[in-house]
């Protein structure tokens, strides 16, 4: 049972370099009564995404810099005393990181990289030149079968979307030239988790387009289902530039939450303290919301005080915030838990 978590949050817009100490000065996260939030890392620059790897560290990628720079780092930090150190380094925009099957995954702005347990520091490249949308490739997410999610992020022409992107995949792997589809459709399928009855969630986070402002939404996934994009938008609504017409929408799936215009949704996850809900992370709105996993009565406000929350994980019944401007990381629990 692990003592601590952390949870990484990924900047998928941020340009500004992160103050690696700004963390001792500003406040910590409001959270509700009875819930009582500690700092577990800090010094970060510009976390992203993070996991325990098979040492029991928690491994965390950040941007180390502007976001065009390629100074991407993998850290490995320990989840007691919160010292860490980088275990890889000169990456593109890493904003995805996991271990399945013996090996570190990374996901880069237009890659994905693996390196085996004994070597992580020497990653090579398995899946090259991905579809993005010119900024990175989201999170991953291990399946509850050993599979390994990643997206390709949208990018639209004329007409629709580029051959390959608005894609979550599914890859094998041992044998990663098996990628497959799960769905379409998807601008930035960028966040994603599986609940306790298996059911997929992801984030989307959306841009205008064809005149039309698109809401970030939460969708629930159906393997082989369109999510619309680019010619239907947030609750199935056309975009005539991309071919968008009632008829075409009607076919695709509306989403169970829309988030808000420019919201920038880049974590989700199940709440540990609330039942049916799933939490998602609003970079942009600077603020963790609640949504009810059957849709109904919108998204509440459960979380905040925080610039970017970047990154949601759940263990051992604590929920993990990353921020991305702080360079923190927070654990939540029950305040009977709290450590004295």
């Amino acid at each position: 049972m692990r003592v601590l978590a952390v949870v990484l949050v990924l900047l998928v817009v941020a340009c500004a370099r992160p103050g690696a100490d700004s963390a001792a000065s500003e406040p910590a996260p409001t959270v509700p009564d009875g819930l009582t939030a500690q700092p577990v890392v800090e010094g970060l620059a510009g976390p992203t995404q993070m996991v325990f790897g098979p040492d029991g560290r928690l491994w965390v990628a950040q941007l180390n810099g502007g976001e065009n720079e390629r100074r991407g780092q993998v850290l490995a930090a320990d989840p007691v005393s919160g010292e860490h150190e980088v275990v890889v380094d000169g990456l593109d925009k890493p904003t995805g990181i996991a271990w399945v099957a013996g090996a570190l995954w990374i996901a880069t702005r237009d890659a994905l990289l693996r390196a085996d347990d004994r070597r992580p520091a020497a990653p090579e490249a398995v899946l090259e030149g991905l579809a993005n949308n010119g900024r990175s490739n989201g999170t991953l997410t291990p399946t509850p079968d050993g599979m390994l999610l990643y997206e390709t992020s949208g990018r639209e022409r004329r007409g629709g979307a580029v051959e390959g992107s608005g894609t979550l995949w599914e890859l094998d792997p041992v044998r990663p030239e098996r990628s497959r589809p799960v769905a379409t459709g998807l601008k930035n399928a960028y966040a994603h988790v599986f609940d306790a009855a298996g059911t997929l969630w992801t984030t989307e986070i959306a841009e205008p387009i064809g005149g039309s402002a698109a809401p970030d939404e939460l969708n629930r996934i159906a393997r082989g289902a369109d999510y619309g994009w680019p010619a239907c938008v947030g609750a199935r609504r056309p975009v005539a530039a991309f071919g968008g017409t009632t008829l075409r929408c009607r076919d695709t799936v509306a989403p169970i939450a829309e988030l808000g215009r420019g919201a920038t949704a880049t974590s989700v996850a199940v709440n540990p303290f609330a039942d049916g809900e799933l939490l998602v992370a609003l970079w942009n709105a600077g603020e963790v919301v609640g949504v009810a996993a059957d849709g109904s009565g919108g998204p509440r406000p459960v979380i905040d005080g925080l610039p970017h929350p970047q990154h949601l994980l759940v263990d051992d019944g604590a929920l993990f915030v990353s921020d991305h401007e702080q360079g923190t990381i927070y654990r939540i629990i029950d305040e009977g838990e709290a450590t004295p």
